[in-house]
C-alpha cells in the first residue's frame, strides 16, 4: 500500500495574542535530530508509515516525507502509487542503503514536532534556526518608536496570520484611503489598507520574506504584492546579531517603500479591464496559473475550441485566450467582487476589479491555497501596474 503520512497542520489567527501563544508553544516543541545518528543505530523505514528503530519511530507529515523523497531521489506521487504492502518501505530502505544518499543525509537534520512525534521537514546542519516566535518579538521591537518611522507617520497594526506546517505568514496594515470609485453613478469610497506580510519558516523552505500586503475594505480581499527581490529577503545565515541587523534594514526599506504599493493600486484602478489586451501582452498563462485548472474549467464548460490552424495563428491564439479571460469573473467571482465588478459606480470594470476576482475566490480556501493565490495575484497586479504604458500602447493600436 502507499506510504502513509499525516496532513500538514494549517492555522488561521485573527488576534496577535493568539499567534504569539501559538508561536511560543511551537518554539518549545520543534527540535532538530541528525539523520546520521538514527541511521547509525539502525534507523530505517517501517510498515509503510514510520522511520526509526525498534525503540524510537517517527511518522511523517506530507511536507516532511516530500522533503525526504526529494533528497533521496524519488517523487512522492510515485511513492503513493505503490499498492503492495511494504513495497514503499522496501523502495525507501533500498535508497537509504546507497552510499551516495548516506553521504548526502550525513549533513542533514530532521525537524521533529515532539508532541506529535512527527517529522515535518529536513534542513542542513548549517541552517541557522530562527523561530516564528523570535520573528514576532523582533518585528514588535522594530515597530516601536522611534525606530518605526514611516512617511505616513502612522502605526502598523496586526491584521491576520497563518501557519502552514512551520511556515508563518504575518500581516500588518495601516489605514489609508488611496482613491475613490468614479463612474456614471457618481463617486464612492474605495479604501485599501496598506501594509506588509512577513513570511518565515522553521524547516528551511523559505528565507524571511517581506512583501507588501494590501487589504481592500470594500470587498474584504487581501493581496500580497512583491516588494523587490533585492530588499525583501533575509536569509537564515550568519551570526544572530548580523541577521537581526539585516532584518532591521530590510524592514526599514520595505516600510519606506510602502507608497509604491499605493501607486500600484492607483495604476490598476486607472486601467480598464480588457481581456484582449491582457491576452495580447503575453501574460495569459500567468493569469490561468493563479487558480489551478481555471483554464480547463472554462474551456470545458463553454466548449471553447482550440486555436484554428488556418489564418493568423498569433491573432487566433489571442482571440481564444481573451475569450477565456473574459469568462473568469463569471466563473470565479464571489458575491462581493462581482458586485464591485458590475457596480453602477463604474462605467467600466478596472484591472483592480479583475485582480479582486482572484483574491475573493481565495478567501474560501485553506490557508496554504489562499496565500498562494494571493501571492500569484499580487505578482500579476505588480506586472500590470508596472507595464501600464504597454497597455495604453496596445489600446491605441
Amino acid at each position: 500500500m502507499a506510504f502513509l503520512h499525516e496532513p500538514v497542520v494549517e492555522k488561521t489567527f485573527k488576534k496577535l495574542e493568539e499567534v504569539m501563544t501559538w508561536a511560543e508553544d511551537e518554539q518549545k516543541h520543534i527540535v532538530r535530530v541528525p539523520i546520521h545518528g538514527l541511521l547509525k543505530y539502525g534507523g530505517r523505514f517501517l510498515d509503510d508509515e514510520f522511520f526509526g528503530d525498534e525503540q524510537t519511530a517517527f511518522r511523517f507529515n506530507q511536507s516532511g516525507i516530500r522533503s525526504l523523497c526529494s533528497m533521496i531521489g524519488i517523487r512522492l506521487d510515485i511513492l503513493e502509487l505503490l499498492e503492495r504492502q511494504n513495497l514503499a518501505t522496501d523502495v525507501l530502505n533500498d535508497l537509504l542503503a546507497q552510499q551516495s544518499i548516506q553521504e548526502k543525509l550525513a549533513s542533514r537534520e530532521l525537524i521533529i514536532d515532539e508532541p506529535q512525534n512527527s517529522i515535518v521537514g529536513i534542513v542542513s546542519k548549517s541552517y541557522v534556526g530562527y523561530s516564528n516566535f523570535q520573528l514576532l518579538q523582533d518585528i514588535q521591537n522594530l515597530m516601536q518608536p522611534p525606530r518605526m518611522q514611516t512617511p505616513q507617520n502612522s502605526d502598523f497594526i496586526f491584521k491576520e496570520a497563518y501557519s502552514v506546517n512551520t511556515q508563518m505568514s504575518l500581516r500588518f496594515t495601516m489605514k489609508k484611503q488611496v482613491g475613490v470609485v468614479k463612474g456614471s453613478g457618481g463617486e464612492g469610497k474605495d479604501e485599501t489598507e496598506l501594509g506588509f506580510q512577513l513570511k518565515n519558516s522553521m524547516v528551511g523552505d523559505s528565507s524571511v520574506n517581506i512583501n507588501f500586503f494590501l487589504y481592500r475594505t470594500i470587498c474584504a480581499n487581501g493581496l500580497v504584492a512583491p516588494a523587490g527581490s533585492a530588499v525583501n529577503r533575509v536569509f537564515h545565515s550568519g551570526k544572530k546579531e548580523n541577521f537581526s541587523k539585516r532584518l532591521e534594514n530590510a524592514f526599514g526599506e520595505i516600510t519606506r517603500r510602502i507608497g509604491k504599493a499605493g501607486k500600484m493600486i492607483e495604476n490598476l484602478g486607472n486601467l480598464e479591464f480588457d481581456p484582449k489586451l491582457l491576452a495580447r501582452t503575453g501574460r495569459s498563462e500567468m493569469i490561468f496559473d493563479i487558480i489551478p485548472d481555471s483554464k480547463k474549467t472554462i474551456v470545458d464548460a463553454r466548449k471553447i475550441p482550440n486555436t484554428p490552424r488556418k489564418g493568423n495563428k498569433k491573432e487566433n491564439k489571442i482571440l481564444r485566450e481573451s475569450s477565456i479571460i473574459q469568462c473568469i469573473p463569471d466563473f470565479f467571482g464571489g458575491e462581493l467582487s462581482s458586485q464591485v465588478f458590475k457596480s453602477n459606480w463604474r462605467d467600466n470594470a478596472s484591472m483592480f476589479d479583475f485582480i479582486n476576482i482572484f483574491t475573493e475566490h481565495a478567501k474560501e480556501l485553506s490557508p496554504a491555497k489562499k496565500i498562494k493565490i494571493e501571492e500569484k495575484a499580487g505578482v500579476l497586479a505588480d506586472w500590470i501596474a508596472k507595464n501600464k504604458r504597454k497597455f495604453h500602447s496596445f489600446s491605441s493600436q
